[in-house]
């Protein structure tokens, strides 16, 4: 019962971005500063540490400002390029923060480490609107004749084509940011199941390679190794944190389980841009 918070904010979170990816970057946007703001409101509870409204203002603002950014920008090199001044920003702000409370205030070490990671947490976010916007929006700005292209691959089926380990479903493009959430949402459900931690772990990572495959083949002009690679990526996420959890115990207060639970989704959104970056270009 201590961990419902924690799953049901991870399984809500992904849930919202597999939507969002389909309605577009604006809703995308939306979602990534919506789950900032949820991670810095319980960020400093999780923490036990001290300043806890101007901090979550600095953790806020960060995650906010990072997605904006990457929502706005018109070249695909600069997807990332806000959420780096945000980071940088927000772990200044941090540090400033820390002297304008003057000397001798117990745990200003844990505070200001915290603090930065969960200002680094909030940042990630914003891969989620990198991801959805590169390459199928930004890519052709960069010389490509066609944005999408890069993309669409042969498939696996005799009724569309016959190269082996690729695959593009009829219905049309599934996007990357889909399959990386949805591969979320199956990963947080197995990560649920109270199991071993071996047996755990390995559930979850196999379940969300099957399920980031299962998906292309039923719908998506992915490559089935792209698929895999994605859906290793989100169940070792997944099933990390899940130890890490259990080894430090349930969180103390609702926030704080929201936090926990939206961290690693919000995470996993520099895993997919990135995991795109180096593997579709």
């Amino acid at each position: 019962m201590k961990y419902i918070p924690v799953a049901a904010s991870a399984l809500l979170a992904a849930t919202a971005l597999a939507l969002a990816s389909w309605a577009g970057t604006i809703a995308m946007t939306l979602v990534v500063c919506g789950l900032s703001i949820l991670i810095a409101l319980g960020w400093p509870q999780l923490m036990g540490v001290s300043a806890r409204r101007s901090l979550s203002a600095v953790i806020a603002c960060a995650g906010v400002v990072a997605a904006l950014g990457a929502g706005i920008v018109g070249t695909a090199g600069d997807l990332f390029f806000w959420s780096s001044v945000a980071l940088a920003f927000g772990v200044m702000s941090v540090f400033l923060i820390q002297v304008l409370r003057g000397t001798g205030r117990p745990h200003r070490l844990e505070s200001t480490i915290g603090a930065c990671a969960g200002v680094l947490i909030a940042t990630t976010g914003a891969g989620w609107v990198a991801g959805l916007r590169y390459p199928v929006e930004l890519a052709g700005a960069n010389g490509g004749d066609d944005a999408g292209g890069i993309l669409a691959v042969r498939g696996l089926l005799p009724v569309e084509d016959t190269t082996l380990l690729a695959v593009t479903g009829a219905s049309g493009e599934l996007a990357v940011v889909t399959l990386a959430a949805g591969a979320l949402i199956i990963a947080t459900l197995l990560a649920a199941i109270p199991l071993p931690n071996a047996w755990a772990m390995l559930l979850v990572v196999l379940g969300s390679v099957g399920a980031a495959i299962g998906m292309t083949l039923a719908w998506g002009e992915l490559t089935l190794l792209f698929a895999g690679t994605l859906g290793l990526v989100a169940g070792l996420l997944l099933a990390s944190f899940r130890r890490f959890l259990l080894a430090q115990g349930p969180p103390q207060g609702i926030l704080s389980g929201i936090a926990v639970g939206a961290a690693p989704i919000a995470a996993m959104g520099a895993l997919t841009y990135f995991t795109e970056r180096l593997l579709l270009v």
